[in-house]
């Protein structure tokens, strides 16, 4: 990985800095499909996120995003990657997922993730990066990398 690029442990003092990445890269998306309430969503947010499964994504020492990997028996599931758009379309996201492909090769495990249909550019990396749609909800695709 780029030296500029690390990531470290997310902790209990990054609780902030997840809602508001969240809220930057994410919000015109939720907008579309459910509506944006704010109370909600920071209410929804500090219950279910824990920042200690987050690892946070730094360039040149700065907090620029994050990432989210579950270790499942058969798969590895990309739950969340998330990249402030200052720092997004320089190959940060396009380098961890490559990242996390090799790591599935060597683990011998697919990859996993869902993404929103409206988030037409995700999707579209996802499939650039050799990511198939498995299925759909009403309002997601559901992706799989098979190794």
């Amino acid at each position: 990985m780029d030296e500029k690029i690390k990531l470290r442990p997310g902790t209990s003092e990054d609780q902030e800095f997840l809602y508001n990445l969240k809220k930057i890269t994410l919000k015109e998306y939720v907008l579309q499909v459910w509506g944006w309430d704010e109370d909600f969503q920071r209410s929804r947010h500090n219950e279910t996120v824990d920042p200690n499964t987050h690892e946070i994504i730094q360039f040149s020492e700065e907090d620029i995003g994050c990432i989210k990997i579950e270790v499942r028996p058969e798969t590895l599931f990309l739950s969340v990657i998330g990249i402030l758009p200052s720092h997004q379309n320089q190959g940060i996201g396009t380098k961890l997922i490559s990242d996390l492909i090799t790591r599935g090769q060597q683990e011998e495990k697919n990859i996993e993730l869902q993404v929103l249909k409206v988030n037409r550019k995700a999707h579209r990396l996802y499939q650039n990066l050799g990511f198939v749609d498995s299925g759909e909800t009403d309002t997601h695709f559901l992706m799989e990398y098979l190794v």
